[in-house]
């Protein structure tokens, strides 16, 4: 079988996004499928790529980029004439007017205009499939028309790396980061400024209540505006917050993670639900907003609290802080709710449903 893989013009997928997950298992089973080949569309042909990946590059010149989409279809339908692949790949969800088998990725971040178009294109090839990341994002998807049939679900499932630490390493990172002190620790990539701001107000609360030496890590290139930095220049706990401002390398961000008492993520739109996930197969209790995508990622075995509610959050630091057996009772939600979500799993149902499309 030849499948063709196209990652959008010029770009590979962004780091955590579902469409990196999908690039991701793809480039796995280019490397473990030998007697099938994988065509994977970009930019630039040196991409480094498994013995049995063909890079095939797509370049849109100069003169062309004001009419770049139309010019790029017209490439994309020549080259699929010329491979005659089995099934085209879209891991940005846009299907494109050629005969042949086509899996469209849509994640929660697919916007209206894309699924519109997919769901007329549907309409007319009812073989081409679906896959999404979420239960919420396949309601949404039947809501505008598209057969449950031609939808997968496929969880966004964690690297992995993504695994428990000792306790010897666990000490380790506490006294590079925070001392040897035991630390929450908040992803606040996409966090916005107003719900660091009171994270760090909940924080406050939770020291004059218990009176602890434990410390605030944020990291993950924090939204640091103008109220925020004013709220750190005169925050009472100062010295037991750290901020890592810059972007935070993956080694660095797993080894953090898995170090935390727990993690504190509260998004607002945009959430990213494989967080969850890697704090939950790392071991590490949660507390994250109740949006509906969230609640769906992580069941009864996360805390929820809306960002707003300072006391609540507050309290809930406290929870985690103080009950050493319900942290642990968490843990093993976490541990038994992640284990059908293995990025081995989803990679072979991944490749099943591939084989299955094709062979319809």
């Amino acid at each position: 079988m030849k499948l063709i893989i196209n990652g959008g013009v010029g770009f590979l997928p962004k780091e955590k996004s579902f469409e990196g997950f999908i690039y991701h298992l793809l480039y796995s089973l280019c490397r473990l499928k030998h007697t099938d080949t994988f065509v994977f569309l970009s930019y630039d042909n040196r991409i480094p790529l498994p013995g049995n990946g063909i890079p095939a590059e797509v370049k849109i010149p100069f003169f062309a980029q004001p009419i770049s989409t139309a010019w790029y279809n017209r490439k994309l339908s020549a080259l699929i004439k010329k491979e005659e692949p089995g099934i085209y790949i879209s891991l940005n969800g846009r299907p494109i007017s050629a005969d042949i088998t086509q899996m469209l990725i849509i994640s929660e971040d697919t916007g209206n205009r894309v699924i519109k178009s997919v769901h007329q294109h549907i309409q007319i090839h009812q073989w081409h499939k679906i896959i999404t990341s979420s239960g919420l994002m396949k309601q949404k998807l039947e809501e505008q028309g598209i057969a449950e049939t031609n939808i997968l679900v496929l969880p966004h499932a964690p690297n992995v790396h993504y695994q428990p630490v000792d306790w010897e390493k666990k000490e380790t990172v506490k006294n590079k980061y925070t001392g040897g002190k035991e630390f929450f620790f908040m992803p606040a990539t996409q966090v916005p400024a107003q719900n660091i701001i009171n994270t760090l107000k909940a924080f406050s609360q939770f020291k004059k209540w218990q009176q602890s030496n434990m410390q605030l890590v944020i990291g993950g290139n924090p939204v640091m505006n103008k109220q925020t930095q004013q709220l750190l220049d005169t925050y009472r706990y100062r010295k037991d917050v750290l901020i890592m401002e810059k972007n935070t390398d993956e080694k660095t961000y797993t080894e953090i993670l898995a170090s935390a008492m727990a993690i504190i993520y509260l998004p607002a739109g945009e959430e990213k639900s494989i967080l969850i996930a890697e704090a939950m197969q790392c071991g590490i209790p949660v507390i994250t907003a109740p949006s509906a995508l969230l609640r769906e990622a992580g069941g009864d075995a996360v805390l929820y609290s809306d960002p707003g509610d300072i006391p609540h959050l507050a309290g809930e630091m406290v929870k985690l802080y103080k009950d050493e057996k319900f942290r642990q009772t968490l843990v093993l939600k976490g541990k038994e709710r992640i284990m059908p979500v293995k990025e081995e799993i989803i990679m072979e149902k991944f490749w099943n449903y591939i084989q299955q499309v094709v062979t319809r």
